[in-house]
């Protein structure tokens, strides 16, 4: 599945489900066609004739939001001495379901960058960091299911019932036997 910091969408439904049944997610284009790579930035776009200003980025994402990213890529790299490419794999080996990535490289010395990734262990304030400048907001309809359920219940109803044994209006029916 495609994911990346700038593409978090399958957090919503997808993740979360892998998750549960322990599954694991094979996620394609980790570096969103190489933009993740720190290479552009908002005083550094994509020259004129490359692939990124011709044709676009191979995978949607609001620019500016991108451009945030790259930025907190950047210093959390710095403080590692890595490159933004390796925060980035870094960041998504480390989310939940992620069994693994699929990576492409031009040069030998990338790929041994992106595999340097599997290494580089990122603080909780880094996660922090990247998470916030990634955040894509909460999608509809899960905005409205949250409300609601705010509403009915001030306790999340999370795929995990087993963190709410001390009962309330919400049972796990999944168990339950039908006799018919």
């Amino acid at each position: 599945m495609y994911y990346s910091l700038v593409g978090r969408g399958l957090e919503y439904e997808f993740q979360s489900f892998a998750e549960y049944h322990n599954i694991g997610i094979l996620v394609w284009s980790p570096l969103a066609g190489g933009f993740l790579s720190g290479k552009y930035s908002r005083t550094n776009p994509a020259p004129a004739g490359t692939r990124f200003a011709e044709a676009g980025s191979f995978v949607p994402f609001e620019k500016e939001m991108g451009y945030r990213v790259v930025e907190v890529l950047k210093e959390v790299a710095a403080r590692h001495g890595a490159s933004p490419a390796r925060v980035a794999l870094s960041w998504v080996l480390g989310r939940p379901a992620v069994s693994s990535v699929i990576v492409a490289a031009r040069k030998a010395e990338q790929l041994e960058d992106n595999i340097g990734a599997v290494d580089l262990r990122l603080s909780d304030e880094e996660v922090r960091l990247l998470d916030a400048a990634s955040d894509p907001g909460i999608p509809y309809p899960k905005w409205m299911v949250l409300q609601l359920d705010t509403a009915e219940d001030p306790r999340s109803k999370a795929l995990y019932p087993e963190r709410y044994v001390d009962g309330g209006p919400w049972k796990d029916l999944r168990q339950t036997r039908w006799s018919g």
